[in-house]
């Protein structure tokens, strides 16, 4: 059966250069033959990537890849799944809950800025040398304490920008609380009378 298959497709072929003769021979001696060029057509899959790919995206992005891309890397391998109208209700339902949940976020933030600015200021007692010099210096730890004692909100100590205190007196201090919201407060500095 191969055979004759075979035999059959090189008959087709035969003829169809025979016609091809025919039709180039039959008017001046030249054929005019018109060539059109096709281009590849680059066949795009929709896929969600189910872990992250290097070079490719993060888990849980929509990405469009090469079908060969598809079928011979990403869906074996367990990366991705294919984009289909579930997935993409679900890719839509859980980005709008990480909005949801990074406003409430830095609604907390602005909260904790609005309420720094409103105390002001926060005091810190240290024990002082000559020249109203104080022993050490304060600290950001030390600032989180002050905070945490007034508001009973636990702060990270990184976040906390002050300029380096060495005397009694006034400073302008900062906190980082969301990456778009910052608080800014008083640290007031004095002597410690206490023992």
């Amino acid at each position: 059966m191969q055979g004759t298959l075979a035999g059959a497709q090189l008959q087709s072929c035969k003829s169809s250069v025979q016609a091809f003769k025919a039709t180039s021979s039959s008017s001046s001696g030249r054929a005019a033959v018109q060539v059109v060029a096709q281009k590849r057509v680059q066949k795009k899959q929709q896929v969600v990537l189910t872990r992250d790919v290097p070079g490719l995206g993060s888990e849980g992005s929509l990405k469009a890849v090469p079908t060969g891309y598809w079928r011979n890397y990403l869906q074996p391998q367990g990366l991705a799944a294919f984009a289909d109208d579930n997935i993409l209700e679900q890719i839509r339902r859980q980005r709008e809950e990480e909005e949801r949940v990074k406003a409430e976020e830095k609604a907390k933030a602005q909260a904790m800025a609005t309420a720094l600015a409103t105390i002001g200021k926060f005091v810190i007692k240290k024990k002082v040398g000559e020249k109203e010099a104080i022993f050490g210096s304060v600290t950001a730890a030390e600032i989180v304490d002050a905070i945490r004692m007034q508001t009973a909100r636990e702060l990270d100590k990184r976040a906390v920008t002050l300029p380096e205190i060495k005397a009694l007196g006034t400073y302008d201090a900062s906190v980082k609380l969301h990456p778009e919201v910052t608080g800014f407060f008083k640290i007031v500095v004095q002597k410690d009378t206490s023992a």
